[in-house]
């Protein structure tokens, strides 16, 4: 980094231990040195050697391509790492480490041993709308970014009769670990099917409910095999490009149907899908207050969300997920009141664009108690 320090600060000897170390002190250093430092990838150490990297390559990063992770420490209370990143820009607690590129670094990687305790034991949640179109091209790369997300239960808008075929795909790469929620005649209308780990959770009931012009939500109740903890998971793709209001009845239906549901089955809601619409529109803001006034109307429902994203990231509630429209359009909801779904969101992405579709995935973790 010498070359790039200002003369003013470059022969202070307490800047040249911050050099050595690549601690970026804007007291010590001054702030101008930031920017600078933190663009250098060449000075990180490998993430090979961090804590936590074992279950980071295996479930929280998955094949990751980028070059920058932010790991954790050991006894931090959130030690899930911050993955696919192309910059050394860390959220608060969280350090930047260079993501292994070769097969011999990985194979010198060590063991390291957690507790599930330790890791929180989170489980993700993802929403991927995979655009219909091209769909049955495209199945071997589709395939390849789920397991690169690693979901344990994913809600996938757009998807017809291809479901079979990236089932099948999915099971040879996996070792036949994943199903999809059977109930109802979801390739029938536009809707977004349950994925989820057949070999930790197990199918309860699930179905299908129509609602407009050809849109449908899915439901499925799903228990843990480890613990028996219960829930349903649910997933819908309103109507695009008509306005909010649209969106708005939509919500107060699938909201309705889901609370009959819950009459049978009473567990939480996970509930994701492509909304077709914004972070800041009323019908979002329905789902997270309960009560939202708009078009001349006052909209209830019997039930409030936290948006897995927006939970973790206030500052910026409303990135694209759609080409390069300057809106959000997917969600992963997870229900608060009156029935919680779990203690804490501990981690929430959006993805990169990959294998042709024109969304990215989000995805949400939490522990679920």
């Amino acid at each position: 980094f010498g070359s790039q320090l200002p003369a003013a600060h470059s022969n202070r000897p307490d800047c040249a231990m911050a050099r050595a170390v690549a601690v970026l002190s804007t007291v010590l250093c001054g702030a101008d040195l930031v920017p600078q430092l933190r663009g250098s990838l060449g000075e990180l150490e490998s993430c090979v050697s961090k804590p936590n990297f074992q279950r980071a390559q295996s479930s929280w990063c998955g094949q990751q391509q980028e070059p920058v992770a932010c790991f954790k420490e050991l006894d931090d209370l959130n030690p899930i790492w911050d993955c696919h990143l192309q910059s050394a820009q860390c959220s608060l607690g969280a350090k930047p480490c260079a993501w292994p590129k070769d097969a011999l670094e990985l194979a010198q990687a060590p063991e390291r041993k957690v507790s599930e305790a330790a890791a929180g034991n989170p489980t993700r949640f993802v929403t991927w709308n995979l655009y219909v179109f091209t769909l049955a091209g495209r199945i071997h790369p589709v395939v390849d970014e789920l397991m690169r997300m690693q979901p344990e239960i994913a809600a996938i808008p757009e998807m017809w009769h291809e479901k079979h075929a990236i089932l099948d795909r999915l099971n040879q790469v996996s070792g036949n670990v994943y199903a999809f929620a059977t109930g109802g005649q979801t390739e029938q209308f536009n809707d977004a099917d349950i994925l989820f780990r057949a070999d930790k959770w197990e199918h309860i009931a699930s179905d299908l409910v129509p609602f407009s012009e050809g849109r449908a939500v899915n439901w499925a109740a799903l228990r843990r095999k480890s613990d028996g903890y219960t829930l349903i998971a649910a997933g819908t793709h309103p109507l695009c490009c008509r306005g909010d209001r649209v969106i708005i009845e939509a919500v107060e239906f699938v909201i309705g149907t889901l609370q009959e549901v819950q009459k049978t089955h009473p567990y939480p809601i996970v509930l994701m899908g492509d909304l077709n619409t914004g972070y800041f529109q009323p019908s979002q803001q329905l789902l997270r207050n309960g009560q939202v006034d708009a078009d001349g109307k006052s909209w209830q429902i019997p039930m409030t969300f936290s948006d897995a994203w927006a939970e973790l990231h206030p500052g910026n509630p409303d990135p694209s997920t759609i080409n390069d429209d300057p809106v959000r359009l997917d969600y992963v909801y997870f229900q608060k009141t009156p029935i919680s779904v779990g203690q804490s969101i501990v981690q929430s992405q959006i993805w990169p664009r990959a294998a042709g579709s024109d969304h990215r995935a989000v995805s949400g973790d939490i522990v679920l108690r």
